[in-house]
Formats: C-alpha cells, sequence, structure tokens
C-alpha cells in the first residue's frame, strides 16, 4: 500500500513539474530533422482562396448588385475566409484605401484603368504561410498562366506583406467590361479578377495531438483540469 502511495506521489510530482512534449515530438505523422510531412504542410489544395474582382466604380456598383448578397462597406482591411487573412487595397499615389465592398465572400474594389494598386495582406495567425498570387489571369511572380498553386511568396506569423510589383511590372487596373468576371471561377480566373491562394508553410511548426498542458493533469490522471478546448 505504501508502496503504491509512493508511486503515485511520484506521478504527480513529475506532473506538477514536468511539461508535456512538444507537439512535433508526439506526432508520428512528422519526419524528423525538420522535413514536413503533415498533409496540411505539403498540401496542394489552398486553404482558403481570397478573391478580389475589381472594375471601374460605377461597375462595381453594379456588380455587387448582381452578386445578390448583404454588401458590407471595408475601411481598411477585410477578413477574408475563416479569418486566416486580411485583405485590403491600397492606391500607391495616395496610400488611401480603395473603395471596397465584401459581398458573398468576395471582395470588390473599385479602380480606374491604369490606376497603380498596392494589395496588403495580414497573416491572423501565429503560424507561416505561403501564397500564390493570381492577378488578370497572370502568376504574379512568373508572369506564366495563373494557377492556384503554392507560390514564393511568404507571410510570417502575424506579419504583413505589401505588393505593388510583378515580375512584368506595377500593379495596374485594367479597363473591364462586362460581368463575367464575377462568374469566373477558374484557377487562372480572368482580367479584373485577383486570386490569392493560402496555403500552411511547408516548415511551420506541427500543431499535432498536444491536448493538455501539464498542469492540467490531475493526480493519477483521473479527471482533467481547467477550461475546456474551443474549437473555430
Amino acid at each position: 500500500m505504501r508502496a503504491a502511495v509512493a508511486a503515485g506521489m511520484g506521478l504527480l510530482a513529475a506532473c506538477s513539474v514536468s511539461r508535456l512534449k512538444p507537439a512535433w515530438q508526439q506526432d508520428p505523422n512528422l519526419y524528423q530533422h525538420g522535413v514536413p510531412a503533415r498533409p496540411s504542410q505539403t498540401a496542394t489544395t489552398p486553404h482558403l482562396v481570397a478573391r478580389v474582382i475589381y472594375a471601374a466604380p460605377d461597375q462595381i456598383v453594379r456588380l455587387v448588385e448582381r452578386q445578390g448578397d448583404v454588401p458590407d462597406t471595408q475601411r481598411g482591411f477585410a477578413r477574408m475566409g475563416d479569418g486566416t487573412l486580411e485583405l485590403a487595397l491600397q492606391d500607391v499615389a495616395t496610400g488611401k484605401w480603395l473603395e471596397s465592398h465584401l459581398c458573398g465572400g468576395i471582395l470588390f474594389v473599385a479602380g480606374l484603368p491604369h490606376q497603380a494598386y498596392r494589395i496588403v495582406l495580414k497573416n491572423r495567425t501565429p503560424m507561416p504561410l505561403e501564397l500564390g498570387l493570381s492577378v488578370d489571369g497572370k502568376d504574379a511572380q512568373t508572369g506564366a498562366a495563373a494557377s492556384l498553386r503554392r507560390g514564393g511568396l511568404r507571410l510570417e506569423p502575424h506579419g504583413t506583406l505589401m505588393l505593388e510589383q510583378a515580375s512584368y511590372g506595377p500593379l495596374l487596373f485594367k479597363a473591364v467590361s462586362g460581368d463575367a468576371a464575377l462568374f469566373d471561377t477558374r484557377p487562372r480566373g480572368r482580367t479584373g479578377v485577383i486570386q490569392i491562394a493560402v496555403f500552411l508553410a511547408a516548415d511551420a511548426p506541427s500543431i499535432g495531438p498536444e491536448k493538455l498542458k501539464a498542469n492540467q493533469i490531475a493526480p493519477l490522471g483521473f479527471f482533467p483540469l481547467g477550461a475546456p478546448e474551443r474549437y473555430r
């Protein structure tokens, strides 16, 4: 009986002073030595695709009406999708935020032909992200036909990235006619469409199966303490 009590006290002491292993040490699906293997770190399907449709101010009004959803006028950053990314466009000459409306998950931006603009991105997560940027049907980094694949753009945890140049020159709005951009959901897109494919960076730390902190482990592990976990 004394031996059992002593063993229990020893276990309790170990739980109170030691910490759980880092999640990457617990995760059987992650290779060691910095080689990623978690599906979200090597996925070829984006976690999120942020879509921007731009056109002249009067045409943007018509496009928002055709979208058929409740528009939310943005004053600065718009939270895209599940909130992983925030996005805004600026006029390069003045630094002012461009008129924009979030409607049906798409950011509609008013811009005049040949107007130079800047894309500003914010990472709202504690994990590094990799981005693929397509503008008017072209990959902004290579100038090749756009696709929703991983690109060479990196957005650090809680970081901000500003882009006003592509491989082929400054980012300039083009003349957009008709409403086709609203209905074109191809990976390549077309003139008037900006798409940002968001991936978890390959070198992001694993967030694996670790659940309870050391100070949440009860004596002998009979029941957990602390606030319940929350999931988004």
